[in-house]
């Protein structure tokens, strides 16, 4: 229905307020002129339609900070509601929302939380029912520019495939290309990437170890340098390792294979034994648990029997492949696990440890220095039992300056071990040590000692070098039990 005129107002109101006559005449109403300032109330009820004085804007913003954009609707009536677009996705509707990050506001403003580059674009305050618009444009400021392969990658997380390659450039605007330097998960880039051009990064083969944060510095000597960064998440076929290899047990016992495994997609693991995967049951149970560097299966034989022993693969598989490892049951003792080292002058004290539940009837060192190609061997006879199976084998030597290395294998009832992983060290030239420090001589009273020098218990190689055996004025092999796990 069509708006009553500001002249059928005034006419009504004149009808019902002039008293009539005796003879019926109407008095004479002097309206006079109109009063702006102080308007008649009948006429302040009705108002104009709501209108924008402009029906386009800017907003210009920083990322990562708060932007509110405002709706100045002229002659908004309590029956009029608003309605804020992007493009063509309703963001708020009154006060609800799309989300967490917007808010309508009450005086119909439109608040975006933590902006970033993909919040810029067009935005429309539609007003109801009339159907008028105010379009705001909003625009994020970008200290630099960010691409990867041509595409914009700023503030934002691409996903690349294992092996593929890519070249990432940063880009400032009016700074000179040799102040950009990148950074990867907080480390200078050069560290991890072989090839970088000044602003421009090129990634080769990519692999699990690009995964992560990359930042872009515009280091011009100013306070606040401009600044941005990207996220890689790669995904990879499953990596499995693991710190044991060969496992040791008894027969009647329980024992423990541990296979550590990252991937990305997530990875399903299995166990295999002579080809057959195994599931949970009586004689196995697995177990899986997750820390923030990997995952971990553990796969536990009870009751270890004969048919127990042998070979066990761990494999975990994912979308782009599988990955295996072997892990080997066995009665033998396991792969000796250096400790750490005491060196005194030319004077040096190792120690390893031997996981056997079995008794260690013999301990072998192989030592050498660097150059040689045949190693000195020392062989011990002597053992002392331990009911944890946890040992402990100390070897203190005199050496001559150079860089060494060393390795055991140990005996037990089953058999030997495989040789240890060597360990090389270095003695540097500098007075000798007759005298060992405070508490090292208790600590080699406290334990069997199996000297050597003379004895029968000392077999040396046929092919040990003179400068080898030159260097080794004294030697004694220390095999007792700790009482601490590794």
């Amino acid at each position: 229905m069509a708006a009553t005129s500001y002249n059928e107002l005034r006419q009504k109101s004149a009808k019902n307020a002039a008293p009539e006559n005796d003879d019926n005449d109407y008095y004479d109403y002097d309206y006079g002129e109109v009063d702006n300032e102080n308007p008649d109330p009948l006429i302040t009820n009705v108002k104009d339609p709501p209108y924008f004085e402009k029906t386009q804007t800017k907003v210009l913003a920083s990322a990562n900070r708060d932007v509110i954009m405002d709706c100045d609707v002229k002659n908004m009536n309590a029956n009029n509601a608003v309605v804020w677009y992007k493009d063509n996705t309703i963001y708020t509707n009154g006060q609800y929302a799309i989300n967490h990050r917007v808010e309508g506001l009450r005086n119909n403003s439109l608040l975006l939380k933590n902006i970033q580059t993909d919040d810029a674009g067009n935005y429309y305050c539609e007003v109801l029912p009339q159907k008028i618009r105010l379009h705001v444009i909003l625009e994020i400021e970008r200290t630099l520019t960010i691409l990867c392969d041509g595409r914009e990658v700023l503030d934002r997380t691409v996903v690349y495939k294992q092996s593929e390659s890519h070249i990432c450039k940063c880009k400032s605007p009016g700074s000179d290309i040799n102040n950009i330097k990148w950074f990867i998960n907080g480390q200078p880039a050069e560290e991890i990437v072989n090839d970088i051009d000044r602003n421009t990064l090129i990634l080769n083969n990519i692999d699990a170890h690009y995964a992560g944060v990359f930042q872009c510095l515009d280091d011009d000597g100013s306070e606040k340098p401009k600044h941005g960064m990207f996220n890689i998440l790669v995904n990879y076929v499953p990596k499995v390792t693991t710190h044991r290899h060969h496992i040791n047990t008894q027969i009647g016992s329980n024992a423990e294979l541990y296979c550590d495994y990252k991937s990305e997609p997530i990875a399903v693991t299995r166990w295999l034994k002579n080809g057959r995967s195994l599931s949970y049951s009586e004689k196995y149970m697995i177990s899986y648990a997750k820390d923030k560097h990997s995952n971990r299966t553990t796969l536990i034989v009870n009751d270890v029997a004969d048919e127990d022993l042998g070979e066990y693969i761990c494999q975990a598989e994912n979308a782009l492949g599988t990955s295996e490892l072997k892990t080997h049951l066995m009665l033998e003792p396991e792969k000796g696990q250096f400790e750490d080292i005491k060196i005194f002058g030319n004077k040096v004290i190792l120690n390893w440890i031997v996981r056997s539940l079995q008794p260690l009837s013999e301990a072998v060192l192989d030592y050498k220095l660097k150059g040689s190609y045949t190693w000195s061997t020392t062989t011990v006879l002597h053992t002392q039992r331990h009911d944890s199976g946890i040992w402990k084998i100390s070897h203190e030597m005199e050496l001559t300056p150079g860089e060494w290395q060393t390795r055991i294998k140990t005996r037990n009832t089953a058999g030997w071990s495989k040789f240890s992983m060597p360990y090389i060290f270095n003695i540097e030239g500098g007075e000798d040590f007759d005298i060992l420090p405070d508490g090292w001589s208790d600590r080699v009273n406290d334990v069997m000692l199996a000297g050597f020098g003379g004895g029968q218990n000392n077999t040396t190689s046929s092919s040990t070098s003179t400068k080898a055996l030159s260097c080794l004025s004294f030697y004694s092999i220390l095999l007792y039990v700790s009482h601490r796990f590794h």
